[in-house]
């Protein structure tokens, strides 16, 4: 009986020890927790909320019952003395706050099969990440930390861009890489019949699709004290991106370079287009000049001149039309003066009119 009563609380421990985070215990960041009670009227809601510099990263979501009731326990207390009174087990979360600075979570009360009754709470442990320690894939930026996070463009609250090649280089100092994905959405179109042929990630291998919270792989643990983490996406349909952590074994310091890997297209020689010269107009010489004028006698004057007393009368012709272009552009001019000098002195008549009216009203 006795035996019995120890197996009990053991598997019970167990229970309870397996649906905790050893992460959690990480002192890195703040600890944070929220819970949500079912025994009260209205809709469960568990809110995660963070500082404006800092974001949600999500540890942990289980749904618990406390054995020993007082007051309505409705949360797990890590450190509380009666911890192992509760029975708790992993809730599948399917709506991911990470990257987030506020989050509201919808729950609703399970039937637990480890405990054999219905949730009384459900609880999230979370924790916030300075925004600092967070870098965009494509965005051109160095640093050296211990433990950092990567994201797409836009992420969490717009789908990354299109056509983009990104990526960043990790370097521990010594140990080896660890990455673990906190979320994960690339599209895929499947086009040609192969797998992540549109969008991928590439972090140990490539990856493509929609995870839900419990497909993510927990953790990717390189061999090599080096990572290059790549994202690509092609100019079509896009997703809500990924959000990873990543740090070195035994807690060594990482450096990090990240920078976009689109180059911008360069005009080469052989691509310039020379446009020809135009070819130049010839005009004959009778297009030009007059005809040449014959003497009294009916032919031409002699060693081919030309009689300058003709051209000097065309030439007088030419400046007689000159001289009747310029006097019309000036009689223009002085019409368009004298019609503007007219309207002034009409609109300084009409003033001069109103202003005595309004003195006579006056008296």
């Amino acid at each position: 009986m006795y035996l019995l009563l120890f197996l009990a609380a053991v598997v019970t421990s167990l229970q309870t020890v397996i649906c905790m985070d050893d992460n959690f215990l990480d002192t890195n960041y703040p600890h944070k927790l929220s819970s949500s009670c079912f025994r009260i009227k209205g809709i469960p809601v568990a809110k995660l909320s963070c500082q404006s510099n800092s974001l949600i990263k999500v540890k942990k979501g289980f749904y618990g019952i406390p054995r020993v009731n007082k007051n309505n326990t409705c949360a797990y207390e890590y450190h509380a003395k009666e911890w192992k009174s509760h029975c708790v087990q992993q809730a599948q979360m399917h709506q991911n706050c990470n990257g987030e600075r506020t989050c509201a979570m919808h729950v609703s009360n399970p039937f637990l099969s480890r405990c054999l009754d219905y949730a009384w709470y459900m609880q999230v442990n979370y924790t916030c990440i300075p925004e600092n320690n967070v870098y965009d894939i494509c965005q051109s930026r160095s640093g050296q930390v211990q433990q950092g996070f990567i994201r797409s463009p836009n992420y969490p609250y717009r789908n990354y861009t299109s056509d983009q090649d990104c990526q960043c280089k990790l370097t521990a100092a010594k140990g080896v890489i660890k990455i673990k994905l906190l979320d994960f959405a690339i599209h895929d179109d499947g086009s040609k019949g192969k797998t992540c042929a549109s969008d991928w990630l590439d972090a140990g291998g490539q990856r493509c699709g929609f995870y839900k919270p419990e497909q993510i792989p927990k953790m990717i643990e390189t061999d090599s004290n080096q990572a290059i983490i790549k994202f690509h996406s092609d100019s079509h349909q896009s997703a809500k991106g990924f959000w990873l952590e990543f740090s070195a074994s035994h807690g060594h310091q990482v450096s990090m370079i990240c920078k976009s890997m689109k180059k911008t297209p360069v005009a080469s020689v052989s691509n310039l287009i020379v446009e020809p010269p135009e070819e130049p107009i010839i005009v004959s010489a009778t297009q030009v000049l007059p005809p040449l004028e014959t003497n009294d006698n009916g032919g031409e004057h002699e060693d081919g001149d030309i009689d300058t007393g003709k051209i000097s009368a065309t030439d007088k012709h030419n400046e007689n039309l000159a001289g009747s272009s310029e006097d019309n552009t000036t009689e223009d001019y002085v019409d368009k003066v004298q019609i503007i000098t007219g309207v002034v002195v009409g609109c300084l008549i009409l003033i001069a009119v109103i202003i005595v009216i309004v003195l006579v009203f006056r008296r």
